[in-house]
């Protein structure tokens, strides 16, 4: 299902307005509606995954390069290694 945004949310959402989550945890963070993941320290993908509410999820052990950004609809993180900082969706 595709969310659209009026000009004011897609403004606050490109400079982080509706903040963000510093995780750096290896237990499943879930109930997340982020818009964007960027690594701050090379991540490994837990067993649980990178899940998203559309497209692809990313698998276990994936491995994602320290200063990356990725955008998608994400509803939880599980991460084995590493730190990032999980992007709110802003209201629209």
């Amino acid at each position: 299902m595709a969310k659209f945004f009026r000009d004011s949310a897609f403004n606050q959402q490109s400079f982080g307005a509706a903040g963000f989550k510093h995780i750096i945890v290896t237990t499943d963070v879930t109930g997340l509606d982020v818009v964007a993941i960027t690594v701050l320290e090379e991540a490994t993908v837990g067993a649980n995954g990178i899940v998203t509410s559309t497209g692809d999820d990313l698998a276990s052990g994936t491995i994602i390069p320290a200063g990356l950004t990725i955008y998608g609809d994400f509803t939880s993180i599980h991460l084995s290694a590493g730190k990032v900082i999980a992007y709110n969706r802003a209201l629209g």
